[in-house]
């Protein structure tokens, strides 16, 4: 099974960064991933930052959308997300995710949740 290294890339605007739980959903040629809590231990999605995360999972084959969503939990949760970035370790495939919009009840469409699709 391949290691996928998950980078997600907050953005450079103001009180960009979230303080909520952040759970990605990948989707690829052979199937989906459950869906993962990204978490470090650290102080993840803060603004201008890229956090990476490595998990383990079956073969997705070409990867083409993911869905990204938090929780609205914390004292902070809006987030702007400015792109999600994912290698697959083994065969050294990379695939693009361009979000640059806010995940947020209180900005833009006031979505928590987003599908991106391969760039």
């Amino acid at each position: 099974m391949p290691d996928y290294r998950i980078t997600v890339h907050t953005g450079d605007v103001d009180s960009a960064g979230t303080d909520a739980n952040v759970y990605l959903t990948v989707f690829g040629s052979n199937g989906s991933s459950d869906e993962l809590q990204l978490d470090s231990g650290r102080d993840d999605f803060e603004r201008d930052s890229a956090d990476t995360f490595t998990h383990t999972l079956k073969d997705l084959g070409d990867l083409y959308r993911v869905r990204i969503r938090h929780d609205n939990s914390g004292s902070r949760p809006g987030w702007f997300l400015d792109r999600i970035t994912i290698r697959d370790e083994d065969s050294d495939k990379e695939w693009s995710f361009p979000c640059s919009r806010w995940l947020a009840t209180d900005e833009d469409d006031s979505r928590i949740d987003r599908y991106l699709d391969l760039a």
